[in-house]
């Protein structure tokens, strides 16, 4: 097919995973240039879109996005570009698709030139990505500090934002804390506290279940436990802060390192980076709707693993990709797990850079295939497995 070729340099002892075609991962050209990093993936109707940046670190910086039909990728084009754009390997833009029809992307760009103030932008698309309307910060507050790792997901009729928001940092002992907002059209509405003090720079991630919205995101307790929360709303209020499971991760500083959920109908699965006694590993947590807190927990990676998790779910399945090591190689890695909590595989993807260049992975199930992304040498990567839905 075209712009499809093999991926040649698996590791020779990868192990078989069932429910994964066991031809290897096939690499998908993108229309990305060089100097490009920050890839995502939104799903389109039967296909998807994929978002990323573009800076050569001297002019302005673009946000691009092609759509995928099946066969081929579309034209890039811009949706966003800016000399005050803020760039880096962690907190990167993302694209949705509203109930609507209408698309929306958020990206950062500086608040002023401090090195840390920054907030997040909100574009809208009413032609499917063809033109971009900006319609301002997502956050009323314009402090010197950061807002960022925002999560966007359809609403109702709307769109819901979750973010990091620093304004009380500006006060002596403020805490980062976690905040929502709706995007209505060109509006921003409805802005409020979800949680109060958090981890600074952890990824957020959520999901619509039958109920309501649920977010996950890192915690943090005055004592400096640093583990995963959740916050959900039911009956058009929201919960209190809840963890997910007292992992007990002591933590001075931010691990830059988030939480990822996923669901399909009553099946919900949450994969997390963590510490349990001194020991990092990678954790899936399987539960079925409403009931977060009683769920099942499959340890994935206790081999040292660096993190960065993210997750899909089909009907009978949840796959987690993240980073983790073999043979002291640093190695993009896959796990299929049934809804029953059966790891019916791990296997060994590529060989990735562990430092902060190769990003965050990101995944999306797309007509029969496992799309996987990340940045590799100031390169945007893009992969697929066949799966079975």
């Amino acid at each position: 097919m075209k712009h499809i070729i093999t991926f040649c340099f698996l590791l020779a002892n990868i192990s078989s995973l069932l429910g994964v075609n066991k031809f290897p991962l096939e690499m998908v050209k993108t229309p990305a240039d060089k100097n490009s990093l920050a890839p995502n993936l939104c799903k389109l109707g039967d296909y998807f879109l994929l978002s990323w940046i573009e800076s050569d670190g001297n002019s302005a910086a673009q946000v691009q996005i092609a759509s995928w039909d099946g066969t081929n990728f579309s034209h890039k084009s811009i949706v966003a570009e800016s000399k005050q754009m803020f760039v880096n390997w962690a907190d990167i833009p993302s694209v949705i698709e509203a109930p609507s029809g209408d698309l929306y992307a958020h990206w950062l760009d500086r608040i002023s030139s401090k090195n840390y103030a920054y907030g997040a932008r909100i574009a809208r698309s009413i032609n499917q990505g063809k033109s971009w309307k900006s319609i301002g910060w997502l956050h009323k507050d314009l402090s010197e500090t950061e807002h960022g790792f925002v999560s966007l997901i359809a609403d109702n009729l709307h769109v819901r934002a979750f973010w990091l928001d620093g304004r009380m940092m500006t006060k002596p002992n403020g805490k980062m804390m976690l905040r929502t907002a709706i995007i209505d059209g060109d509006k921003i509405k409805d802005e409020h506290v979800l949680d109060n003090d958090v981890c600074t720079c952890c990824p957020t991630s959520a999901v619509q279940l039958s109920t309501g919205p649920i977010v996950v995101y890192r915690d943090r307790s005055p004592r400096e436990i640093r583990d995963i929360s959740f916050v959900l709303q039911r009956d058009d209020a929201w919960s209190e802060p809840t963890i997910i499971q007292a992992d007990n991760w002591l933590m001075p500083g931010c691990p830059v390192n988030g939480a990822s959920i996923a669901a399909n109908a009553e099946f919900v699965a949450i994969s997390r980076f963590t510490f349990v006694h001194n020991k990092a590993k990678v954790i899936l947590r399987l539960f079925k709707e409403g009931k977060v807190k009683s769920g099942t927990e499959i340890v994935l990676d206790e081999d040292a693993p660096i993190g960065r998790c993210t997750t899909v779910c089909t009907k009978d399945s949840a796959y987690t990709v993240w980073i983790g090591l073999e043979k002291k190689q640093t190695v993009l890695r896959l796990a299929n797990v049934s809804s029953a909590g059966e790891i019916m595989g791990i296997t060994t993807l590529a060989s990735i850079n562990g430092s902060r260049s190769s990003g965050m992975p990101r995944v999306i199930i797309s007509k029969g295939y496992l799309w996987v992304s990340w940045t590799d040498s100031n390169n945007i990567r893009l992969g697929r497995l066949k799966i079975d839905n």
